[in-house]
């Protein structure tokens, strides 16, 4: 998919990537960086991201749920207290990883152009 693409244009816009199988971590910051994303990370770690975002500025992030360190649920909980949007994409079933209805939950693995028109919906406020 091309980054000129105007349905998922990134441009502008801080992503943090939170992945601990590093092979899929720098695809999707390659994904996201073509876009015209500015990627913060990635991270393998929920600790290592807690961090980055207590000082940080951070517009969405993309999360795995099970990490090196433990899931990311705290890691979600401190991104929907700083009313930072995020996107969960997980190998987990969704049912397993889903804190409530109105959450976006993707399944791995993922094509480009869902991964960067999801990233954009959140981030614009349209994922809730």
């Amino acid at each position: 998919m091309p980054a000129t693409d105007s349905s998922v244009e990134l441009q502008g816009w801080k992503v943090l990537v939170v992945e601990d199988e590093p092979l899929e971590a720098l695809d999707y910051c390659d994904r996201l960086s073509e876009a015209g994303a500015e990627i913060v990370g990635p991270f393998d770690s929920a600790s290592e991201a807690l961090e980055v975002v207590a000082r940080e500025p951070v517009d969405v992030a993309l999360l795995d749920y099970a990490l090196a360190d433990k899931t990311s649920e705290e890691l979600q909980t401190a991104l929907e207290t700083r009313h930072i949007p995020f996107v969960v994409l997980t190998g987990y079933p969704r049912v397993l990883v889903r804190r409530d209805n109105q959450q976006m939950v993707l399944s791995k693995p993922i094509s480009p152009h869902l991964l960067c028109k999801t990233i954009k919906a959140a981030a614009m406020g349209a994922v809730r």
